[in-house]
């Protein structure tokens, strides 16, 4: 079928990054600079889900733009110290060194989209998000 059938991407579960507590969350990469199907990109597009009471860590990308778009669950979104109700189609943006933080304070998984502009690979994602978990172990 040619080019058409290369731009289309699936959520596949199976491809999941698994982080461990404390900020326990499955990421899984939908369309990353990393795919061998994509030569070149100016985004990437992955998504976050995390059960009832779990955070992520608050951070910042230095050289990026990520946009979060809530699709199910309720929570909080701390961006640069301001805090704001997380529910369904809403979406927090973080330009660059903008710190940002989401708490899943409802009873169901928060599912939650993120873009990031320019884009970052399944192994940065995981990286930094290991590198988390180690800091607070500390």
């Amino acid at each position: 079928m040619g080019k058409e059938t290369e731009m289309y991407y699936e959520y596949k579960k199976e491809n999941s990054i698994h982080i461990p507590a404390p900020y326990k969350r499955d990421i899984t990469p939908v369309f990353m600079g990393d795919d061998d199907k994509i030569a070149e990109t100016n985004f990437s597009i992955h998504l976050t889900e995390w059960a009832p009471g779990c955070t992520i860590d608050e951070h910042s990308h230095p050289d990026g733009m990520e946009a979060m778009y809530l699709m199910s669950g309720k929570g909080i979104a701390i961006v640069n110290g301001e805090e704001h109700e997380f529910r369904p189609d809403t979406m927090i943006v973080a330009p660059p060194g903008i710190t940002h933080k989401i708490i899943n304070t409802g009873d169901e998984v928060l599912r939650v989209l993120c873009v990031f502009s320019p884009p970052v690979t399944g192994k940065s994602l995981r990286e930094r998000a290991m590198n988390a978990v180690d800091e607070a172990e500390k």
